[in-house]
């Protein structure tokens, strides 16, 4: 069902034009309030009270912006951070040249701070307003429910630094900005796990969420949904992301991993990282199993087409998935920048009528796709080639093209691979008009070649997200709303997989949530890989946990979530599974017709990059600013 303009936030910012007062300090509140306009003015208007209740929804972070100029801490930036990705415009020069704590570009502190203050002051001034004949009266009910919003943004908040920073300051009162002795220390990690776990129980207890988004499930497509209210969290979105946090709680990064940090102390001696404790991974394997319990309850599954067989489409599932609102998604927003034609066009061809094609994927996530067969490329028997050429059918194309003479590294690869890169050689999803023989080309003297400044720089473009019925000529769409996914439950799957590995790895819902994904994704399980005599991962704690992580590689390819997952595992370091120190691509200073491999061919890997990375960043750094004003805030370790 087309979805062009129905995703709209009901809480849309729509924030007053408030002059600034109060210092620039992170307790300070932007559009807190104006010569003409006191707070208990805002507060007894329905009005006013309802739009700064929609502006705390500002602090929510939206990962679908990887292009240039959209880069900071509450969007696409760490798509690139991570090295799935990077731009024409110098590359990433952040990971490339690296940063200090001074000049870091990334940071949620500042306006966190303010969400939180903002959300404070809203809880201790809202109340019920207006005649039953205002159209925006605020009802007790109404009132409660935002309140109970009001906890869940102030939790989701905290996690947002803790995910970034690590332990970080709670701040429960609402003080004054203009206060000059202000000043605050970081709790421990521990505590601001509890504090923010203890908030979603509020919250979740309370009553005053809806269950769920889906209004009606009988209904067919997008009209099961209350969509007006896509970005309003529900009970299961509570219960989501209390899940998320304790796996967090529980990786190495946070839970004993890391030594630097656990000689980071307060001023006064207090540790901020405590040493390993197994009954973290116990109580995330809780919270995952009351969440199921919860999606389960109001019809949340993965998101599955099926063939007129019965069969599962893969390439339809994976692809619709990130089209419309449904029934995988346990939450979302409508603030997505491939709604209209700035990502869209981000990611198109030069020489297919409208585009900048400057966004590329790195050789890595590439080489991460598994093959059709289910196995890894350096996998005995996966059949995985760079020794020539073939014909390969892309499943993405209208008529489900044949392509000659494709280079065999893309071919037989699964469907996600298929459904998330442009590559070299691919026919584009609709043949443009008067080209029948149209494909992507990345070699010197075609289409996308590095002979302009926009291009993807690595050979590849993404093609997740896009929309495969635009085509910026003629009748053709030429934009399409689709929904931001914040949390869906294939991420959860994969989660409580990791977490059954960690406790009992002998547990069988380790392979049972990978196949479950797997399964989806059109690549035999590894129950089966194991019965054929293909590879047989199952027990083995090390193997099993290797392929969680990349099947959340895959599955969650350029969807802002690696960044973090790599970090919290532990394993950016050179040579190891994540290296963060080198970006692969493939040569475009080389030609198609030159013999693969040599120094003149496209067909050549090559290092872009050289990055950056030391164990510092791990952890991002606290703004330094924050840290010389202050006689109590300690900087993160080895900054």
């Amino acid at each position: 069902m087309k979805f062009l303009n129905k995703i709209k936030a009901a809480t849309a910012v729509c924030v007053l034009t408030f002059t600034l007062a109060g210092c620039s300090d992170y307790l300070d509140v932007s559009d807190e309030i104006a010569e003409s306009l006191t707070l208990d003015e805002v507060f007894n208007t329905p009005t006013y009270a309802r739009r700064w209740h929609a502006n705390l929804f500002g602090c929510i972070s939206e990962y679908s912006s990887i292009g240039r100029n959209q880069y900071d801490g509450f969007s696409g930036a760490w798509v690139s951070m991570c090295g799935e990705t990077t731009i024409s415009s110098g590359g990433w020069t952040e990971m490339t040249s690296g940063f200090t704590a001074a000049t870091a570009p990334f940071h949620r502190w500042v306006a966190l701070y303010e969400y939180i203050r903002d959300a404070h002051i809203f809880l201790d001034r809202v109340q019920p307003l207006g005649g039953i004949n205002d159209q925006y009266q605020l009802t007790e009910a109404d009132v409660n429910r935002m309140k109970a919003e009001a906890k869940f943004l102030i939790a989701y908040s905290y996690f947002s630094l803790f995910e970034l920073y690590g332990a970080v300051p709670i701040i429960t009162d609402i003080v004054d900005p203009e206060d000059k002795g202000l000043d605050f220390a970081r709790s421990s990690v521990d505590e601001v796990v509890n504090y923010i776990d203890g908030l979603l129980d509020e919250v979740i207890e309370s009553g005053d969420l809806p269950e769920t988004l889906i209004k009606d499930p009988t209904a067919e497509g997008n009209n099961k949904y209350r969509l007006n209210e896509i970005v309003r969290p529900t009970i299961t979105t509570a219960k989501a992301l209390r899940a998320k946090l304790w796996v967090y709680a529980a990786s190495p990064l946070f839970n004993g991993g890391y030594p630097e940090a656990l000689e980071v102390t307060n001023t006064d001696g207090k540790h901020l990282f405590t040493s390993y404790d197994a009954n973290k991974w116990v109580i995330a394997k809780e919270r995952l199993e009351d969440l199921f319990q919860d999606t389960d309850q109001h019809g949340h599954e993965l998101f599955i087409v099926t063939n007129s067989d019965g069969s599962i489409n893969a390439d339809e599932s994976y692809y619709q998935l990130f089209q419309n609102y449904n029934d995988e998604i346990l939450w979302a927003t409508g603030d997505n920048l491939w709604n209209g034609t700035t990502m869209e066009m981000n990611t198109n061809p030069r020489d297919c009528y409208a585009g900048w094609a400057y966004l590329g994927i790195s050789q890595e996530l590439v080489d991460a796709y598994f093959m059709d067969n289910g196995l890894t490329i350096d996998d005995p028997g996966s059949g995985y080639q760079e020794n020539g050429f073939t014909d390969v059918v892309n499943p993405c194309n209208e008529n489900k093209r044949v392509d000659a003479n494709v280079f065999n590294m893309y071919s037989h690869r699964e469907p996600r691979f298929y459904a998330s890169v442009g590559y070299e050689g691919k026919s584009w999803h609709i043949q443009p008009i008067g080209k029948p023989d149209y494909t992507l080309g990345f070699a010197k003297g075609e289409g996308c070649d590095n002979s302009s400044g926009d291009n993807p720089r690595s050979g590849y473009l993404p093609v997740k997200f896009k929309n495969r019925q635009i085509l910026f000529t003629g009748d053709y769409i030429r934009s399409w709303a689709r929904p931001s996914v914040l949390f869906r439950l294939a991420d959860f799957y994969l989660y409580y997989a990791e977490v059954c590995n960690e406790i009992a790895p002998n547990d069988p819902n380790v392979i049972v949530y990978l196949d479950k994904v797997r399964e989806r994704a059109g690549i035999p399980g590894y129950r089966e890989l194991a019965q054929t005599n293909k590879k047989n991962i199952i027990g083995n704690q090390e193997l099993q946990r290797k392929m969680i992580q990349r099947e959340r590689q895959v599955e969650l390819a350029m969807e802002g979530q690696r960044y973090f997952d790599i970090r919290r595992w532990m394993i950016c370091g050179e040579g190891e599974d994540a290296d963060q120190t080198v970006f692969h691509a493939m040569n475009m200073n080389g030609f198609k017709d030159k013999p693969i491999g040599s120094s003149d061919s496209y067909f050549t890997r090559i290092v872009l990059e050289n990055r950056a990375w030391r164990r510092a960043m791990y952890l991002y750094p606290i703004p330094q600013n924050e840290v010389q004003k202050s006689r109590l805030l300690i900087q993160n370790p080895l900054w």
